[in-house]
């Protein structure tokens, strides 16, 4: 009897493994809530469902970045049900698109290649289904409502105009969706879009609650940064929540729950930073790209001076040109300041551009002063914004968001590692520091070189592709001037062989990290086993294409950095008398307009690289042409 009650004990415990639990044979459901135009400053006493749920949900800021630059709920639901940016081509906002099949048509042939109602077609793969409440919620999953009891609720509730009856409006399908919902299953509230006649973008309010999100802060992998999601990741949670694959035609991420939740006034403050910058950084350009010039055409009457062979005098000539160096140095140091500028929250002040101004001019004449007590004021200066931008990407990217030579998340083409307006300033004062410290010494170089590269290319830092393709090979260039090496087409080849090299390695080392916390880099190697690779190389390279030719001014960078090639090949008198002064300065700026070409043609935004390059060493070269670089180097 002994035995046979082990035997029964061990069968009972066969049995109960192998097979499951009445509950756990059912999927779990999840429930979205998405109403246009909801906001994290639209929480307040008039929304005490969502008041109260702030309080125990993990929360974030999300941005619902679709096809267009401002868009509205039709976009918003296309995108979501894609899990890629998707546009409703000629629908006004508010109203449902006409010709289904010639909207996914444009959708698939457009630069994100979405594939609309993917979050449908995977469900339906699976067996399972989707219930929607609201005409564009349809939009998400390719159709009306599935009979019976479905996994997933999709149920677009009003739009809200930043007035408390909208927003209570909204409070009340959350209310009832929270009520509703089963233990175990999940809810998932969300602004899909900019509220109707809004035009201009903001971050919307994301919020979940279940058993995979205790109260904390929304991340994913596609935003790698804490408090901060996407709406194209909302279609990818919903199907990790329920345990299905996801397509690779999507491109957005699963949510999932780290570290600490800010509070309502944080999360609000997320938005009005974001917006601040997006208002700011167009007029911060103009007015500093204007003082530039100004300080260009002051100097070129000087130089106009010298090469009429003018006797020189008081305000005029090299008194001319040295009075600006203290400018000049201001003017390099301006997109340093521009970073360090976030540790001030400029953006809570109004209006807040002038004191953004404020704030970054103080903090680049501290930075010049510094740099103008050393032996070679430009060479500190570049040193001093490099140093800057390798200790914030070593911690975190904290000052490239929401910064004006950072990148937007409402723009949404970053949101962690270095961007391609940071990399055009970064390799400016990277290859021009590098070159005043090394003094021909090819060590120095290579340890700089070095520095300079991993922190652009790692995964936990800059995670930048196109800017380790364009770095190596500038660097190698650099070492080869320097050296008094000649440089040749067989080497430029081994210097590209030897980036994609390391980009391979780089990708492979990441891979090699949880699916949940790969970077773009690890996720290409995904990308190329399972066969769409290829896909992403040619949206690339559209998206290239498509820069290149929007607009005469981008047309004409190509143009502008092989003049500016020209120019220190064959300079006139005046900057070959600067640069017999300071030949590492234009060693520098040969292998500067090899990164900035190579930025321009590998990155989907390359416009900026050259353009940000340019705001670096138009006031350095002003400050070298007054003596800003000291004496000649030595060998």
């Amino acid at each position: 009897m002994r035995w046979f009650g082990l035997a029964l004990v061990v069968a009972v415990g066969w049995l109960a493994t192998a097979v499951p639990a009445q509950g756990s044979s059912r999927p779990q459901q999840v429930i979205i809530v998405a109403a246009p135009g909801l906001r994290w400053s639209d929480v307040g006493p008039a929304t005490p469902a969502l008041q109260q749920l702030t309080r125990t949900a993990a929360v974030g800021a999300l941005s619902v970045k679709a096809g267009p630059a401002v868009s509205c709920a039709a976009d918003g639901f296309l995108t979501l049900g894609a899990g890629a940016r998707a546009t409703a081509y000629g629908t006004a906002c508010g109203a449902l698109p006409a010709h289904g099949r010639e909207l996914a048509r444009r959708n698939a042939a457009s630069r994100e290649r979405a594939q609309l109602a993917a979050l449908g077609g995977a469900l339906t793969v699976a067996g399972a289904c989707a219930t929607v409440n609201g005409p564009l919620a349809g939009l998400a999953v390719g159709g009306p409502s599935a009979a019976g009891s479905c996994p997933v609720q999709l149920l677009q509730a009003p739009a809200v105009g930043g007035d408390r009856r909208s927003a209570a409006a909204v409070d009340a399908v959350v209310a009832s969706a929270d009520r509703s919902r089963s233990p175990g299953s999940t809810l998932l509230v969300l602004g899909v879009s900019e509220a109707p006649g809004d035009q201009v973008a903001h971050l919307h309010l994301a919020l979940a609650i279940g058993p995979a999100y205790p109260r904390g802060a929304l991340r994913s992998a596609s935003t790698d940064r804490s408090s901060y999601v996407q709406l194209i990741d909302v279609a990818p949670t919903v199907l990790s929540l329920l345990g299905l694959p996801q397509p690779t035609v999507m491109t957005g991420q699963p949510w999932r729950r780290s570290g600490r939740a800010l509070d309502l006034a944080g999360l609000v403050d997320l938005d009005r930073r974001a917006a601040a910058q997006q208002a700011a950084t167009v007029p911060f350009y103009l007015l500093t790209l204007g003082t530039l010039l100004l300080l260009l055409a002051a100097t070129s009457s000087s130089i106009m001076a010298v090469l009429r062979r003018r006797p020189a005098q008081p305000g005029s000539t090299k008194s001319i040109i040295g009075g600006r160096s203290g400018v000049a140095l201001v003017g390099a140091a301006l997109p340093a300041a521009s970073f360090l500028a976030g540790l001030v929250p400029w953006w809570r002040f109004e209006p807040p551009l002038p004191a953004l101004l404020a704030v970054t001019v103080l903090l680049a004449t501290v930075l010049a002063a510094v740099a103008a007590r050393t032996s070679c004021p430009v060479g500190a200066v570049c040193a001093l914004t490099a140093l800057v931008l390798v200790a914030d990407l070593v911690t975190g990217a904290r000052l490239q968001l929401t910064s004006v030579t950072g990148y937007s998340p409402l723009v949404a083409g970053r949101f962690a590692g270095i961007g391609n307006v940071a990399f055009g300033v970064y390799a400016a004062a990277g290859l021009v520091a590098t070159a005043w410290l090394a003094r021909g010494r090819l060590l120095t170089v290579v340890g700089l070189g070095a520095v300079l590269v991993v922190v652009d290319g790692a995964p936990p830092w800059g995670s930048d592709v196109g800017g380790v393709l364009a770095l190596l090979p500038a660097l190698v260039v650099l070492a080869l001037l320097v050296t008094g090496r000649r440089v040749s087409a067989a080497k430029l080849a081994g210097a590209g062989l030897a980036a994609v090299l390391l980009v391979t390695g780089l990708a492979l080392l990441d891979h090699t990290r949880p699916t949940d916390r790969r970077t773009h880099l690890g996720r290409f190697v995904d990308q190329v086993a399972n066969g769409t690779a290829g896909a992403v190389l040619r949206r690339k390279a559209d998206a290239v294409l498509g820069l290149l030719f929007h607009s005469p001014v981008t047309a004409t960078l190509p143009v502008v950095v092989a003049g500016a090639l020209l120019l220190l090949l064959r300079p006139p008198p005046v900057l070959a008398r600067a640069f017999a002064a300071a030949p590492a300065y234009r060693q520098a700026l040969v292998a500067l307009c090899v990164a900035s070409a190579l930025g321009f043609g590998l990155n989907d935004s390359g416009a900026a690289v050259p353009a940000l390059a340019l705001v670096v060493v138009l006031p350095a070269t002003v400050a070298v042409m007054s003596g800003g670089w000291g004496a000649p180097s030595r060998r």
